[in-house]
C-alpha cells in the first residue's frame, strides 16, 4: 500500500535483504533482484532496503527506470552519478566532482566521444572502478528501481558489475519486472549465478484485509475483502486502487453489498473514472508530466499543458490529492509507474504524438541535450522539427557509443524518414544494424548509401553484412567483383581498404588458404605506412608463420606490420583489429625477434593499464606470456597466464574470450609442467574443457592437444600421448597447418620411443627438424635437434651438440638448458664423465634462473649420479613466493598503492590485499615498509 503502512507478509524478503547487507558489510559482495509483476510491492521492498543499509551506515547509490529515458544512453547510471553531486554547491561540490562521481562522469563523456566496441569495454571497466572508489571507506548499496526500463547501456552494466563485486563491500539490488525477453542485459542479471532473486508472492485474503483496514481507516467486510482479493490478484498496489475507488464512489468497505460492486471494477476503469473526476487542467496536466517521463519539471509540464502558474499550483494539488502524484518531490512523481501508464493510455496516440511534437520543440528551443529531444522526436509526427534527423543522429552516436545499437538504428531510421535522400545517414543506420546483429537488413542500406557515396568502406561493410547473411564465399565474390570496377591504380587508399577486408575474410577459410597466400605474397613490400597496410601486412606474416617461409622475412613483414606501435593505435578501436594485432606480435616472437616483440608489448601494456579494457589486457597478456615463454622465464609465463585468465574470467564466452583463454590455459599448463605440477596442469585443462564443452572448436582450442599430450608424458602414458599429439596433427592438418611452432611431433615421438616404435619416432623427429630449417629461426632449430638426437642414439652426442651451439645464438634460455642437460647426461652415459659436469653445471644455472624445478632436478640427479653434491635448491625470501604474490610484491615495493596494483593487474584492490597477506607472512615481516629489504 502506501509508504507509511506497515509491511505485510515480505518477512522472509526482508530477511534476505538484512543477510544481503551483512554480506557486503562482511566485504563480501552480493546481488538481489526483486522480480514481479507492477504493483506487487517491489518499490516498497527497495525502500525498504534503502533504510536498512542508513541504519547501517552504507553509502547509497539509487536510480529508477523510466519508458522515456530508456533511450538516452547511460541515463540510469547517469542519475546515480548526478544525483549523489546535485544536492551540492560550491567547494564541497567540487571536491565530490574530483573523486569517484567526476570520474564517472568523465568515463561517460569519453564514450560519448568515441563509439568503438572496444570503448565501451574501457567505459564498463571505468565504471566499475567508480563502484570500487565509492566501496573504499564504507559498504555501499546500489538500488535500481523500474530496471525494466532502464536503458541498454546502464543495464549492461549492472550486468558487469554484478559479475565482480563478489569480493567488494557493494549490495546491488534491482527491481524489474519479470523480463519480456530470454537475452538481454536483465534477463541474464535475473538468471546468473550470481544473483540472488526475490520473487514477492501477492498478498493473502489476510494480509490484504490488514492492509485494506489500515488504508481505509475502518475494517472490511469479508465479503468485500474476498472480492477485493480475486479483483486485485492480491497485488498491493491494484487493491489500494480499489480502495480509493470505492471510497470516491462513497461505498463504504464494512458493507457486505459493496462486495457486488468491486467485481465490476478493473484497474483500467478505476484509472479512467479517476482521472473523468478531475479538473480538465489537472488531466491535461498529468498527460503532459507523463509524456515527459519520470520526475518531470513542473513548469515544464505546466507549459506543455497551457497552464499560468496559478493554474499549475492548484492542478498539481488536485493531482497529489486524488493519489496520482506523491507530492513528495519538487518534480512530479506519479505515485506508480501504472498510473503513468493508464495516464499515456487514456491520452490515446493521435494526443501523445502530439504532445512528445510539443516537448520536442520546447526542448529544442530551451537547448536541451540531443538524447532528451530525440526520445521525444522518435514518437512524433514526421516535420516536428526542420532538423530533426540531425537531432537523431547526434542522439544515435551517443546510443551507439553506449552499446545500444538497436535504440541507435531506431533514431537512425527515423531520422532517414526525415532525411530518406542523405546517403552518409543511411550509412549509419547500416552500420548501426550491422552491430545490432540486423546483417540482412543493414546489408540493404549500406548497398544503397555506397551507391549514392564513392566510398570503400561502404562497400567492404556491406560485404561484412554479406558475411553474416549468406556466408563468407559470397562476400569474398561481391569483394573480388567491387575491386575489379574499383578505378584507381593498386595502391588506391580505396581499393587497399576493400583488399584488407578480402584478407581478413579469407583468413577465416582453410581451403582459401592458398589462394589468400597468392593474394598477400603482393603485398610483402607494403610500407605499412596505413591502418589498411597494417591490416595486410599482419595477415601476411601470420600466414608466413603457418606456411613455414623463412623467419628472418617473416619477422621484417611483421616489424612493418607492427610499426613502432602505430599498429597498437589502430587496433585498440576494435577487439577483432586487437586479435590481428596479437598475431604479428606472436608471429616476431616466433621468429626470435624478441628484443622488437617486447617493445611492443611494453609499450601496448603501458596503454592498456592506463587506459584499457579486461580483454585488452588479457590480449596483451597473451602475447607477454608466449614471449616469456619463448625466453623461458617460467615465472613471468604463470603470472602472465594467470592474470589473463582472471581478467576475462567474468566476460561472457565469446569467440574472443575463448581463445584468451585457451590460449591462457594452454600456458599455464606449460608453467606447471615445469614445476612438476602434473595434477595441476591437468586440472587447468580440465576447467577449460568443463566450462566450454559447448564452446565453438578454434585454432586456440585446437592447440590443446599438444600440453594434454605432456602431460600424458609426464604421468606415464604414452599411448594416450602419442594419441593426444596425433590429434593436434590431424587438426592442424585439416587447418591447412604444419608449421613447427605447433610441434606435435614432439611429444609424439618420445611416446613412441616409450613405446618401442623407435622407427616411427625417427621419422617425426627428422620431419621436425626439416621444418625447423625451412623456417629457419634459430630456437626451433636447435628443438629439433635435440628432439632428433632422442630418436637417433647412432649421432646423439653430435646432435645434442650443435642443438646446443643452435641454442647459444637464440634467445631461448630455457630450451638452451634442456639441451645442455640432455648433452650431460648423454656424455656421462658415454662414460666422459669430466666433459658431463660442465653443461650439467650449466644447465642448473639457467634451469634455477628460468624457474624450470624439474629440468633443474634432473640435472641435479644426474651430477650426483657423477659423484659431485650441487647444492639443494631451498625456496626462501623472493623465490617462496608464487608467480602472483611475486608481481605483487614487486610493485608494493616500488611504492605502488593497493589501488594502483589493482588498476595495473586488472584485479580487485581485495585480491592485492589478499596476495601481500600472504606476502608477508612468507617473507617473515610486519607490512609494506620491509618489503624491499626482504625482495633484496
Amino acid at each position: 500500500m502506501s509508504r507509511d503502512e506497515p509491511t505485510l507478509e515480505r518477512e522472509g524478503e526482508l530477511e534476505r535483504i538484512a543477510a544481503c547487507l551483512e554480506s557486503a558489510a562482511r566485504g563480501k559482495g552480493h546481488v538481489l533482484v526483486i522480480e514481479g509483476r507492477a504493483g506487487i510491492g517491489k518499490t516498497r521492498l527497495v525502500q525498504d532496503t534503502r533504510a536498512l543499509a542508513k541504519e547501517r551506515g552504507f553509502g547509497r547509490l539509487q536510480a529508477v527506470g523510466d519508458a522515456l529515458e530508456s533511450a538516452m544512453a547511460w541515463g540510469v547510471v547517469r542519475q546515480m552519478v548526478e544525483r549523489s553531486v546535485s544536492r551540492y554547491n560550491g567547494e564541497i561540490r567540487e571536491r565530490i566532482l574530483a573523486g569517484p562521481s567526476g570520474d564517472a562522469l568523465a568515463a561517460l563523456d569519453a564514450a560519448e566521444a568515441d563509439p568503438s566496441e572496444a570503448e565501451l569495454a574501457r567505459t564498463l571497466h571505468s565504471l566499475w572502478w567508480v563502484a570500487v572508489d565509492l566501496s573504499s571507506t564504507r559498504p555501499l548499496l546500489i538500488t535500481v528501481d523500474d530496471a525494466h526500463w532502464a536503458d541498454l547501456s546502464s543495464a549492461q552494466f549492472l550486468v558487469y558489475l554484478s559479475r565482480r563485486i563478489a569480493d567488494l563491500p557493494i549490495a546491488l539490488v534491482v527491481a524489474t519486472r519479470p523480463p519480456a525477453e530470454n537475452t538481454g542485459p536483465l534477463a541474464q542479471l535475473s538468471v546468473s549465478r550470481q544473483a540472488e532473486r526475490l520473487l514477492p508472492r501477492p498478498l493473502s485474503p489476510s494480509a490484504l484485509a490488514a492492509a485494506v483496514a489500515a488504508a481505509g481507516g475502518m475494517r472490511a467486510a469479508p465479503e468485500v475483502v474476498a472480492e477485493l482479493h480475486s479483483a486485485s490478484g492480491g497485488n498491493p498496489f491494484l487493491a489500494r486502487v480499489l480502495v480509493d475507488e470505492l471510497a470516491a464512489l462513497g461505498l463504504p468497505l464494512d458493507e457486505p453489498s459493496t462486495a457486488e460492486r468491486v467485481g465490476r471494477l478493473g484497474p483500467s476503469t478505476v484509472f479512467r473514472a479517476a482521472l473523468g473526476r478531475l479538473p480538465a487542467n489537472s488531466v491535461r496536466l498529468a498527460g503532459a508530466a507523463a509524456v515527459l517521463g519520470i520526475g518531470s519539471d513542473p513548469w515544464q509540464a505546466g507549459a506543455l499543458a497551457d497552464l499560468d502558474a496559478m493554474e499549475l499550483s492548484v492542478a498539481v494539488e488536485s493531482l497529489v490529492a486524488a493519489n496520482v502524484l506523491t507530492g513528495e518531490s519538487d518534480h512530479l512523481v506519479f505515485v506508480h509507474p501504472v498510473v503513468r501508464e493508464a495516464v499515456l493510455a487514456d491520452l490515446g496516440p493521435v494526443a501523445r504524438a502530439g504532445l512528445h511534437a510539443r516537448a520536442a520543440r520546447e526542448l529544442w528551443a530551451a537547448k536541451a541535450p540531443a538524447d532528451r529531444i530525440a526520445a521525444h522526436l522518435a514518437q512524433a509526427p514526421r516535420g516536428t522539427l526542420p532538423n530533426a534527423a540531425e537531432v537523431l543522429r547526434k542522439a544515435a552516436t551517443a546510443l551507439l557509443a553506449a552499446g545500444d545499437s538497436r535504440t541507435a538504428a531506431a533514431h537512425l531510421a527515423r531520422a532517414v524518414e526525415e532525411n530518406p535522400d542523405d546517403a552518409a545517414l543511411r550509412a549509419e543506420l547500416g552500420r548501426a544494424l550491422m552491430r545490432g546483429g540486423r546483417a540482412e537488413e543493414a546489408r540493404d542500406h549500406l548497398r544503397a548509401a555506397a551507391d549514392g557515396l564513392p566510398d570503400a568502406e561502404l562497400v567492404a561493410a556491406a560485404a561484412s553484412a554479406t558475411m553474416a547473411v549468406e556466408g563468407p564465399e559470397a562476400a569474398i565474390a561481391e569483394l573480388l567483383e567491387a575491386i575489379d570496377n574499383r578505378p584507381g591504380g593498386p595502391r588506391d587508399a580505396g581499393r587497399m581498404h576493400l583488399e584488407a577486408r578480402l584478407a581478413v575474410i579469407r583468413s577465416f577459410l582453410p581451403h582459401q588458404r592458398e589462394v589468400a597466400s597468392k593474394h598477400l605474397s603482393g603485398y610483402a613490400t607494403l610500407p605499412g605506412g596505413t591502418p589498411d597496410e597494417r591490416t595486410l601486412l599482419g595477415l601476411l606474416a601470420q600466414m608466413g608463420r603457418y606456411e613455414v617461409r623463412d623467419s628472418a622475412e617473416v619477422a621484417a613483414v611483421a616489424r612493418r606490420a607492427l610499426a613502432n606501435g602505430a599498429y597498437f593505435d589502430d587496433a585498440t578501436g576494435s577487439i577483432d583489429a586487437m586479435v590481428a594485432w596479437l598475431v604479428a606480435v606472436l608471429a616476431l616472437v616466433a621468429a626470435d625477434g624478441v628484443t622488437d616483440a617486447r617493445r611492443e608489448v611494453e609499450r601496448a601494456r603501458r596503454r592498456v593499464c592506463a587506459h584499457g579494457s579486461p580483454i585488452e589486457f588479457s590480449m596483451v597478456a597473451n602475447a607477454t606470456l608466449f614471449l616469456d615463454w619463448r625466453l623461458g622465464n617460467i615465472a613471468s609465463v604463470d603470472a602472465e597466464s594467470e592474470g589473463a585468465l582472471a581478467a576475462v574470467a567474468p566476460e561472457d564466452a565469446l569467440p574472443q574470450v575463448i581463445a584468451l583463454r585457451a590460449t591462457a590455459t594452454h600456458f599455464i599448463a606449460y608453467a606447471a609442467l615445469e614445476r612438476g605440477d602434473v595434477n595441476g596442469a591437468a586440472t587447468a585443462l580440465a576447467r577449460f574443457d568443463a566450462e566450454h564443452a559447448d564452446g565453438p572448436r578454434m585454432m586456440p582450442t585446437l592447440w590443446l592437444h599438444e600440453p594434454r599430450a605432456l602431460i600424458a608424458l609426464a604421468a606415464g602414458d604414452p599411448v594416450l600421448a602419442k594419441e593426444e599429439a596425433f590429434l593436434q596433427r590431424d587438426a592442424s592438418l585439416a587447418a591447412g597447418l604444419d608449421p613447427p611452432t605447433i610441434p606435435w611431433r614432439d611429444p609424439a615421438a618420445r611416446a613412441c620411443m616409450l613405446l618401442g616404435a623407435e622407427a616411427e619416432a625417427l621419422v617425426l623427429a627428422r620431419e621436425q627438424l626439416a621444418l625447423a630449417r625451412k623456417w629457419g629461426a634459430a630456437t626451433e632449430v636447435g628443438v629439433a635437434l635435440r628432439l632428433l638426437a632422442h630418436a637417433d642414439a647412432d649421432n646423439r652426442l653430435d646432435l645434442l651438440t650443435e642443438s646446443v651451439a643452435t641454442l647459444e645464438a637464440s634467445p631461448a634460455r630455457l630450451q638452451l638448458a634442456r639441451s645442455l642437460v640432455d648433452l650431460g647426461e648423454a656424455l656421462r652415459v658415454a662414460r666422459r664423465r669430466n666433459d658431463a659436469r660442465d653443461p650439467l653445471h650449466r644447465g642448473i644455472d639457467l634451469a634455477t634462473e628460468c624457474g624450470s624445478t624439474v629440468l633443474r632436478r634432473r640435472a641435479v640427479e644426474a651430477l650426483e649420479a657423477l659423484g659431485d653434491r650441487p647444492r639443494r635448491l631451498v625456496l626462501v625470501g623472493r623465490e617462496s613466493l608464487t608467480a602472483s604474490e611475486r608481481r605483487v610484491a614487486d610493485l608494493a615495493a616500488s611504492g605502488r598503492a593497493n589501488r594502483e596494483i589493482a588498476r595495473e593487474l586488472f584485479v580487485t584492490p581485495k585480491t592485492v590485499e589478499n596476495h601481500l597477506g600472504r606476502i608477508y607472512t612468507k617473507l617473515g615481516i610486519n607490512g609494506r615498509r620491509e618489503l624491499a629489504r626482504a625482495l633484496a
